[in-house]
């Protein structure tokens, strides 16, 4: 990885600037693609400060949290792990959703994204599962290579709802 970033583990304290970062880069991410009206609803209600606190305190979750080495966030990934049932395509009784996974695009191509997923894979293995699974819009190119990079395959189809919008997803999946 970068020498000038660390992987941290986020706690609850930290639910206010997981929210403004989740927000941030899915704007950066979706924000051409997925505009007004739809959008500043999604991002109250999809990174309100009160929900990502209780995401955080959930046993299973785990947020990990990409910082410069000023401190500033760059980056991260949501994680839940539990027990069956799953989406269908993923199988198995023990498996890790990754429900976020963004890094600032500035940072692109540094290796940084590429640690991320080997700390969310490690975080994964580490709470007892066996395979990791995400959704990814079938629009989005640059997610589905980097995903396929790292070891994931389509397993089948998922919708996203943004406001009156339903967006074909691919769920993808990685045996651990």
């Amino acid at each position: 990885m970068n020498p000038t970033t660390r992987i941290r583990r986020a706690t609850v304290a930290d639910a206010d600037l997981v929210a403004a970062l989740g927000a941030r880069l899915f704007v950066e991410a979706y924000g051409p693609t997925h505009p007004e009206p739809d959008l500043t609803p999604y991002l109250e209600h999809a990174f309100a400060s009160d929900l990502v606190a209780e995401a955080l305190a959930r046993p299973g979750v785990v947020v990990l949290l990409v910082e410069g080495d000023d401190g500033t966030l760059i980056g991260y990934a949501h994680t839940a792990t539990g027990d069956a049932p799953f989406p269908d395509g993923v199988g198995g009784s023990r498996a890790t959703g990754i429900e976020r996974f963004y890094l600032d695009g500035r940072w692109h191509g540094r290796g940084i994204a590429d640690a991320l997923m080997t700390a969310c894979c490690d975080t994964a293995r580490a709470a007892g599962a066996d395979r990791i699974y995400l959704q990814v819009w079938q629009e989005a190119p640059r997610p589905i290579a980097f995903y396929r990079k790292s070891g994931f395959e389509v397993a089948g189809s998922a919708t996203f709802r943004f406001g009156a919008r339903l967006d074909d997803d691919f769920l993808m999946l990685r045996m651990l």
